[in-house]
């Protein structure tokens, strides 16, 4: 019975987390600063390309030309200086808050901070 409600307490748990990842529009539509959500996710599948532009923030390039920047809340040592990360996605999406990466060749662990789109460039 306690496996039972596990697995249960487990789907609805997963659920409610892909509910919250599954808004990425601004309150505004169509506006034209940088959109940051709390509980923003993207779908790794759909990186096109990602730099690391310090130990405290990395840009994604997504495939739809959108751009994403995470700002961590820390430093990530040598996250710069290694030029890469790995990182195990557990659910298909990385989410605001909710992803650790490792430095690259360090193994270092380090927290994702919040997802910020930048505008498109016109």
């Amino acid at each position: 019975m306690f496996t039972g409600m596990r697995i249960s307490f487990a789907i609805i748990a997963m659920t409610a987390t892909l509910a919250a990842c599954s808004s990425s529009e601004p309150a505004a539509a169509g506006a034209q600063q940088s959109a940051s959500i709390a509980n923003s996710c993207i779908n790794p599948v759909d990186i096109r390309s990602q730099d690391i532009v310090s130990d405290k923030e990395i840009r994604f390039e997504m495939r739809n030309g959108e751009v994403w920047v995470n700002t961590l809340p820390r430093q990530c040592p040598n996250l710069k200086f290694q030029g890469g990360f790995t990182w195990d996605i557990r659910g298909g999406m990385v989410c605001s808050n909710q992803q650790t990466i490792f430095v690259k060749d360090h193994g270092t662990p380090c927290q994702l901070g919040a997802f910020t789109r930048l505008p498109k460039a016109e």
